[in-house]
């Protein structure tokens, strides 16, 4: 699903409200997520999951094409962890019981 289908989605189900609204909605919200992870402060969405940043060490690999050795340098990568909700809906089959003893 992309964007523009969630848009749809929220027009479809909430009609007294305009879909370049929902746009503009939907455009804030990412936007404050995505200034609250490039200040390094971790995004929780209770019910969804929990967006953090994380630091990948700098390394030593090899080009593809030659072989080279080349320096990776180190990046900032986002982490996400899905809630307990969410993995419960996803696996509806689980049990509580079932769930802590496949960890």
């Amino acid at each position: 699903m992309v964007l523009s289908e969630i848009e749809k989605k929220l027009a479809d189900k909430h009609p007294q409200i305009l879909r370049t609204d929902i746009h503009k909605i939907l455009q804030i919200i990412l936007l404050e997520i995505t200034d609250a992870l490039c200040n390094s402060q971790a995004v929780e969405l209770r019910g969804f999951g929990r967006f953090s940043i994380t630091t990948k060490k700098a390394r030593i690999g090899r080009n593809p094409r030659d072989g080279s050795r080349v320096e990776i340098p180190s990046k900032k990568a986002i982490k996400w962890k899905c809630s307990k909700t969410l993995f419960n809906l996803l696996n509806n089959n689980f049990t509580e019981k079932k769930i802590s003893d496949t960890y």
